[in-house]
């Protein structure tokens, strides 16, 4: 970067500091926000009233439905038709389990009520559930006898059921039925689903179909809420095509008009996916932000059309992924669900998918402790860089060798800046020295850097792994929370994370041996490359424990590699080499761009004489 560049960055910075400053509440505004927050905190409180008035009328009607129903089968066989016999019973809920699930059932529409992920414990310690009777609804919805019907209305009997497995069947009259049958493998986080229907081909019309529909208000499983809300998202995959998925910052909906080969309802690091062996014909997914309460994240659903044909027995095979968002194990499904966690595009995903994981799947198979893993991968990483960062060191100590004759040449042409150009090209041409050598080396890094601050955030591996003082390297380690301040918050938060601080301080170590090396940057400059490390601070504060340890541990090994160098590199011998370069005969080829300065350097010079004239 150049002075210009470094002055604008350093009052973009200025400005933002200036504005967040100016434009902080006063406190007769922090009064007028809390009266607006607080008449909407008691608008919500009678809406709440309402809706539960509102919840106890309705419950008051079906009630009285019920009571009119049992003593009139007319009523009853016009309002459900054939499975007006399977409307009054009483629910029965039936589990089945393996070593990582735990699913519980229910003969009221023979569907999912709960999932308890057994082999993991919420923030609060308590399991992980990804379905939960109080925040959930999974029914299938189809047509028949010119009715709507939704599954759940009916209470459906149990055909069979045994430690893996259980079977419920919804009969139509006598002869015909539709049958839900689970079963679970010994381990894993699968369930597999089939729909099977046998002598409704006549009853259920084709038009409409059935659809599969689920709906979630997703649990809050994580200390931090707001991170947790950011990485909620839906994701789907139409056949033949590439995962996509819809915002993770706002409400949004989308109508899939194409064949689904998968929806995943996916949360910071766990979700809840949806696969059919016969894609889904098509559906709609809707995401909202807007959670019911403190303890929920985001209300997620999916409603997905299964491809009914009439007139026959029909057959859906569906499999469910309940689980973590583990790079391997959704990988291992070999549906590409492992898309729905972010490695990052291109080169970026490319380098985690082939390097990085690797590397870190390899020291996961040795040890359990993962901040050593974190401290053995950075030590691989800046190995396998090493040839970069040394031959990095010597081009730039050939760039500061050469710093005396650049001033001349610059003092001689003043503001002569092609020519200046020119001379420099000459200069590095005779020296044999690139002058793209120091920063090319460097700029090869940064697809690696980027891969981490992907991937690390991510990794499913950090959650809930203590390492020194961090209790949990998914989220910031605080050593000190200081509560919410006003500005302070929004730029910094409302803790001091020490990784983050050791990452800051290793930084501008590593400046300052940076600028000692390339030499000849001006005080105002050198200020300014000692500010950016300061301005991110704030930035990552609230990242991950895991990912500031990394970079701390990444400038502490890259500047004693520096300083290693430092003490191999013999400058002499660099002084040499240039004098020899200089002192032989180059052969004058020219590269297009060093043609093209000249050029531009004669006419100017032309230019200037016809003036003169």
């Amino acid at each position: 970067m150049d002075r210009n560049s470094y002055i604008g960055l350093g009052l973009i910075f200025a400005l933002l500091i200036g504005y967040f400053y100016i434009n902080q509440p006063s406190a007769q505004d922090l009064a007028m926000q809390k009266r607006a927050a607080d008449s909407i905190q008691t608008i919500k409180i009678l809406e709440t009233k309402n809706q539960d008035k509102l919840a106890l009328a309705a419950k008051k009607e079906k009630d009285s439905l019920a009571s009119i129903l049992k003593t009139d089968s007319t009523a009853l066989k016009n309002v459900y038709g054939g499975f007006s016999g399977n409307v009054l019973g009483e629910e029965k809920i039936q589990t089945i389990e393996n070593s990582e699930l735990k699913i519980s059932f229910s003969n009221k529409g023979g569907i999912i009520r709960q999932v308890e992920l057994k082999n993991y414990k919420t923030d609060g310690r308590k399991a992980v559930k990804l379905m939960d009777e109080s925040n959930s609804q999974h029914a299938l919805f189809f047509t028949a006898d010119q009715k709507k019907i939704n599954s759940n209305d009916f209470y459906w009997s149990i055909a069979k059921s045994d430690a893996h497995s259980i079977v419920y069947r919804l009969s139509y009259g006598a002869a015909a039925y539709i049958e839900h049958e689970y079963f679970i493998a010994d381990k894993g986080f699968n369930l597999e689903h089939r729909i099977h229907t046998s002598g409704m081909g006549s009853v259920i019309q084709n038009g409409a179909g059935m659809t599969l529909q689920f709906n979630n208000d997703l649990p809050l499983q994580e200390r931090e809420v707001v991170e947790e809300k950011k990485k909620a998202t839906i994701y789907f995959k139409y056949l033949d095509k590439s995962a996509d998925y819809i915002s993770e910052t706002k409400n949004e909906s989308i109508n899939l008009e194409e064949p689904v080969q998968w929806v995943s309802l996916k949360q910071q690091f766990f979700n809840t996916s949806i696969y059919s062996e016969k894609p889904f014909l098509k559906g709609s997914v809707v995401s909202t932000k807007d959670a019911i309460s403190n303890q929920n994240v985001k209300n997620m659903s999916a409603s997905l059309s299964l491809p009914y044909e009439s007139g026959r027995d029909q057959d859906f095979k569906i499999k469910y992924f309940f689980g973590p968002n583990q790079y391997e194990t959704l990988k291992d499904q070999g549906i590409g669900l492992d898309k729905i966690i972010p490695l990052g595009w291109g080169i970026f995903g490319w380098m985690n998918r082939f390097m990085i994981i690797p590397i870190f799947n390899f020291l996961k198979g040795y040890m359990s402790n993962y901040g050593i893993i974190i401290l053995l991968l950075t030590l691989i990483i800046k190995t396998l860089l090493l040839p970069l960062v040394f031959k990095s060191y010597k081009s730039t100590a050939k760039m500061r060798l050469l710093k005396p004759e650049m001033d001349e040449i610059k003092e001689k042409y003043k503001d002569d800046m092609q020519t200046i150009q020119v001379e420099n090209l000459k200069l590095y041409k005779q020296a044999g020295v690139n002058p793209l050598g120091g920063c090319l080396p460097m700029l090869l890094q940064m697809p690696i850097l980027i891969a981490v601050f992907q991937f690390v955030p991510s990794a499913f591996e950090f959650r809930q792994q203590a390492f020194l003082w961090a209790d949990d390297l998914s989220i910031y380690d605080s050593v000190w929370n200081f509560g919410k301040l006003p500005v302070i918050d929004y730029i910094y938060g409302d803790h001091v994370s020490l990784f983050t601080l050791l990452m800051t301080i290793s930084t501008l170590i590593y400046t300052r041996m940076n600028n000692q090396i390339t030499g000849g940057m001006n005080e105002q400059m050198k200020y300014i490359s000692y500010l950016m490390p300061i301005l991110f601070l704030g930035f990552f504060n609230k990242y991950a424990a895991a990912l500031t340890y990394y970079y701390f541990l990444s400038n502490v090994v890259t500047f004693s590699q520096q300083w290693a160098i430092k003490k191999f590199v013999d400058e002499d011998k660099l002084k040499a080499q240039i004098h020899d370069s200089k002192s032989k005969k180059v052969e004058d080829k020219k590269s297009a761009f060093q043609k093209r300065l000249e050029e531009i350097a004669k006419a100017k010079d032309a230019s200037k004489n016809n003036k003169k004239k």
